[in-house]
């Protein structure tokens, strides 16, 4: 599984952030999770049925955590991330906004506006800080 998820992850890189994307042409944080998921050949639900405006977050903030927790069971300390967690963070004052996917035991994969999907990890301050919880998937 570890050499798969490295290709899966090699793949990946690099790809535009797109919002509602779900593709090797743009992705969007969930669409990251989605498509990675998908590579390794599991199905998570490519969004919670709805249009996602661009400030789906100031309209209803409890939307996207809300997706999330149906997911799985949910973590709290990051110290207890394991490979394939889907960590959340705060991004928006308090207000979830952005996932990624742990690739090892302290790196994610996740992407940002305007950037591409990129290798990050959980060592650095600012994403410990700004840290709100994991999903374990039952999978």
């Amino acid at each position: 599984m570890e050499k798969k998820i490295s290709m899966v992850v090699d793949e990946l890189l690099g790809i535009p952030y797109l919002h509602n994307g779900r593709s090797d042409q743009g992705l969007d944080c969930w669409g990251l999770i989605y498509l990675f998921f998908k590579k390794l050949g599991y199905t998570l639900p490519v969004n919670d049925g709805g249009i996602i405006p661009d400030n789906w977050y100031k309209v209803d903030p409890e939307r996207y955590i809300k997706g999330l927790r149906s997911l799985g069971d949910e973590l709290g300390y990051y110290e207890n991330l394991q490979v394939l967690d889907i960590p959340y963070f705060r991004l928006y004052r308090q207000v979830v906004t952005h996932t990624a996917v742990m690739i090892s035991e302290d790196e994610f994969l996740h992407v940002l506006i305007d950037k591409e999907v990129q290798i990050d990890t959980m060592k650095k301050r600012y994403w410990r800080r700004k840290y709100a919880g994991a999903i374990r998937l039952d999978i």
